[in-house]
């Protein structure tokens, strides 16, 4: 399964999805947004195509996506997907201070999160942590945005992470 993985797009209004970023998810099964998308106009961009659409909130959300959850956690052929906005710091993972079934309240196979704008990719204690980036602008200073590429079949297959 090929998922699409974007964060902090901040993007607002219709047809405000960038041209290549839409070409990008044509070969894509599903999206994942790990917050701090702006309005529904651009979940349902991200849909087209029925393509399944997993968002949460994040911190900067205009009113019409307020039921979107904070947190969530979906199962990916039987892969355990949870996405939250801000997990704050990495390190108190590695050091078993905190665990991500204290954000998801169930264990999760790979961990998705946002807020940094930031790419990462690292496995703690055998479970994959991600953040896209921003697709929008990746260090809020004007460089090129990313997003990632997840192959998911039972298990993550490969991470790749696209410049938009």
């Amino acid at each position: 399964m090929r998922v699409a993985v974007l964060a902090d797009t901040h993007w607002k209004g219709a047809d405000s999805v960038p041209k290549p970023v839409m070409e990008i998810l044509n070969e894509c099964e599903v999206v994942i947004h790990a917050g701090d998308v702006k309005c529904e106009h651009v979940l349902e961009q991200l849909g087209e195509g029925n393509r399944r659409v997993l968002a949460i909130r994040g911190n900067n959300f205009d009113l019409d996506l307020a039921s979107l959850p904070d947190t969530r956690v979906e199962d990916l052929n039987g892969y355990r997907v949870g996405i939250a906005h801000d997990i704050g710091a990495v390190e108190p993972y590695t050091h078993w201070v905190k665990k991500p079934e204290d954000i998801f309240g169930e264990n999760v196979d790979l961990v998705i999160f946002g807020q940094t704008h930031h790419p990462f990719y690292d496995e703690v204690h055998g479970v994959p942590f991600i953040n896209p980036g921003s697709a929008s602008d990746h260090d809020h200073s004007g460089s090129p945005g990313t997003m990632a590429l997840l192959d998911i079949n039972g298990r993550l297959r490969s991470v790749n992470f696209i410049h938009v």
